[in-house]
């Protein structure tokens, strides 16, 4: 077939077919010239943004395992030298618990230091010895505890107390001290006291150190709204992870790795403990990439986690590039098939094989575009960025005091409010039905004066009442289950193909005083937005005809043209409001089902109408009528109106949505099938008409069906 298409290409043209052949051979390589260029175009801008946000990762990364590392080598020289005092004598065993007391207060980063003798290695009259000061914190509040750990834990036989004693100084794996019930990591040094008497070694002294503050380090990492760090030590084990639970259970990131059936986090937790610094790209669930580096003074290695859907964040200039690409590659090839498919008059068979290639090539190029819409995410404008981190929402706040500060207004104040959702359902087009919880903490100090509780202003039926109520040590905890309708704009203008925002716009009470809310972060395992926090689980939690992506906290500034009677300073003016969002992404298979089947249905019966029309040539030959083609089109016509008039009551909104345009080709596509009947029932002697039969609307009519549905989506999408 590749020699005839040259042998016909390279005899010169004589016919009309032969010149069209040409031209389209000329236009089909025009056209994978200028997919080839897009293609470029469109890897070299993904490749540099990808590298970008790697890079940006890399830095912080550095700056990260730097930090990291200084702490722990302080915490390793301290112990060190304590050990090193003990082993010299010039700190005595009398002086050793005011020195491990001294020490704890002040470093911030340790949660605890103790010294732990072998037996009468403290003196000839104590058989054991172990004094443990504790770092704690209650209620916010913290205090300094010391613990004698031989009251109620044989010591000598525990594993973090036997190793170091035996194979010298060293970091233990991650355990939960039983005295504060929390995940503690240790470092011990062994020593021997200046005596005689005393055994060798006489015991070890260490200090732990406060995972708190790998949580606090790892805060100030801005790595987008999905973006996570996690730390393991040698073993795999993780010391840490947004997600307790997987420390507190003394998870591995292989075990990880095996649950989820990711082979290359595998691979990349194997780099991890052999101590190698690297990227590796993930390609199981959502893609993302892992920057990992090891931490020199320790076999500990830190991760961080980038999503490739956080990192390209406005994707509308990728995604034209890309619906330009495909344009351009299908537009090359139905160019080729006319090449490879010459549309001979008397080759029939040839011309149905290429009528039926162009449309299968044009229904491609039309889901094509569909895939590309659907994979878009948009920027919302007058918004921050969701707020995953407390380095971030300090950041915002801060802004927001200069701001009102340089307007001669008053420093705002900030109220932690949190949100819990256990239902969502849409009542109709514009009606969001959610129920949940809403707490507020409250300071006696910076919220004097205030009072307690919220308003949702989007509500059009509204209940709530006190759940629970705790007190703090400056303040108190007020919970309130709710019930809301809200009345909500959303944009149907990309139906079926659209995502749509649920979200809970919350105002103080005092709505229109210098009082911000403040999303309570610390009140959630996990601000990863793909993790939906703040939302009961998806088993529990159904939305019918949606699929949830993602939930998260972010501002939007928003103004009012009144003060609502309020005397004084009112904030109504470019306010940061305080909005809980859940991202919903349509359930494609139920609108196919329940909405597009009667569009496709209608369209193959069209055709089939279509196929009927032909000049009669005897009473026998299957034939059609006018006025049988007029009544069967009229009976399509009203199923689609009466479908469309179904479809918009439902939707309730303004304008033309996309799936309406499916209707309006189907009329156009009516009118020409009853046109072409009419035309030829009265025996019209059109010369297009007449060849073979009639057959030339029926070979255009697929390819200029989905042509118009083609130029109606690059409207509606692009």
């Amino acid at each position: 077939m590749t020699v005839a298409i040259w042998h016909r290409l390279a005899t010169p043209p004589t016919t009309k077919v032969d010149w069209l052949v040409r031209g389209c051979l000329i236009l089909s390589l025009a056209s994978f010239l200028g997919a080839g260029i897009t293609a470029i175009s469109y890897w070299r801008e993904r490749y540099g943004t990808i590298q970008t946000a790697l890079n940006s990762a890399q830095a912080k990364l550095d700056d990260a395992v730097l930090e990291l590392n200084a702490e722990l080598e302080h915490l390793e020289t301290t112990v060190e030298t304590l050990a090193e005092d003990l082993s010299s004598g010039s700190l005595e065993n009398a002086e050793v618990e005011a020195r491990l007391e001294e020490t704890l207060r002040a470093n911030p980063s340790f949660s605890a230091t103790a010294v732990a003798y072998e037996p009468y290695g403290f003196s000839e009259e104590r058989e054991l010895f172990h004094p443990n000061f504790k770092r704690l914190l209650t209620d916010g509040v913290e205090r300094f505890e010391r613990f004698d750990t031989e009251d109620f834990s044989n010591y000598l036989e525990a594993d973090w107390y036997r190793q170091p004693l035996l194979e010298g100084a060293q970091w233990s794996d991650p355990y939960i001290s039983p005295i504060i019930n929390s995940i503690i990591l240790e470092y011990s040094v062994p020593f021997t006291v200046p005596d005689a008497d005393a055994p060798d070694p006489s015991g070890i002294v260490y200090a732990n150190y406060d995972l708190n503050q790998l949580r606090q380090l790892f805060q100030s990492f801005d790595l987008g709204t999905t973006g996570y760090p996690v730390v393991v030590i040698s073993s795999g084990q993780l010391i840490y992870h947004p997600i307790l639970s997987f420390v507190q259970q003394k998870r591995s990131i292989f075990d990880l790795a095996q649950e989820f059936d990711d082979s290359d986090l595998e691979a990349i937790a194997r780099n991890m403990v052999a101590g190698e610094s690297g990227v590796g790209k993930r390609d199981a669930g959502v893609p993302s990439w892992m920057i990992y580096q090891s931490i020199p003074s320790t076999n500990w290695s830190v991760g961080v986690v980038l999503f490739r859907d956080d990192i390209f964040g406005n994707t509308t200039r990728l995604t034209n590039k890309l619906t330009l690409l495909s344009l351009l590659l299908m537009s090359g090839v139905v160019f080729a098939l006319v090449v490879a498919l010459p549309p001979h008059r008397h080759q029939i068979s040839q011309l149905w094989l290429l009528s039926m290639s162009v449309s299968g090539v044009l229904a491609l190029g039309l889901v094509a575009i569909w895939l590309l819409e659907m994979q878009e995410v948009t920027v919302v404008q007058d918004t921050t960025p969701p707020l995953v981190t407390e380095t971030s929402l300090q950041q915002f706040l801060s802004r927001q005091r200069e701001k009102n500060i340089a307007q001669g207004l008053s420093e705002p104040l900030s109220l932690p409010t949190g949100v819990f959702l256990q239902s969502m359902e849409f009542k109709n087009a514009n009606d969001l039905f959610v129920t949940g919880y809403i707490w507020q903490r409250y300071d006696d100090e910076i919220h004097e004066g205030i009072s307690r509780g919220f308003v949702l202003p989007e509500a059009i039926a509204f209940s709530s009442q006190e759940a629970y109520r705790q007190d703090l040590p400056n303040g108190e905890l007020i919970g309130w289950y709710f019930q809301a309708t809200l009345r909500q704009t959303f944009d149907y203008s990309k139906y079926p193909f659209d995502n749509q925002q649920g979200w809970l716009r919350i105002w103080h009470q005092d709505f229109a005083s210098n009082v911000i809310l403040t999303p309570d972060l610390g009140a959630y395992d996990l601000m990863v937005p793909l993790s939906l926090p703040g939302l009961e689980s998806l088993d529990n939690m159904v939305v019918p005809g949606w699929n949830i992506k993602q939930s998260f906290f972010r501002y939007r500034f928003n103004s009012y043209n009144s003060n609502f009677g309020f005397m004084g300073e009112t904030q109504v003016k470019d306010f940061p409001e305080l909005y809980f969002e859940v991202d919903l992404e349509r359930d494609l298979v139920t609108v196919i089902i329940t909405k597009m089947m009667r569009v496709i249905i209608v369209s193959g019966l069209l055709f089939g109408v279509q196929y009927l029309v032909r000049y009669k040539k005897d009473d026998n030959q299957l034939g059609f009528s006018a006025s049988g083609v007029i009544g069967a089109s009229g009976g399509f016509s009203f199923i689609l109106i009466l479908d469309q008039i179904n479809l918009r009551s439902q939707l309730a909104t303004g304008g033309i949505i996309y799936i309406e345009y499916f209707y309006f080709v189907l009329y156009i596509m009516i009118l020409v099938v009853v046109f072409n009947a009419i035309m030829v029932a009265k025996g019209s002697d059109n010369a297009l008409l007449k060849y073979n039969n009639n057959i030339l609307p029926k070979l255009l009519y697929w390819p200029l069906l989905l042509g118009l549905q083609i130029l109606v989506t690059l409207y509606v999408f692009v």
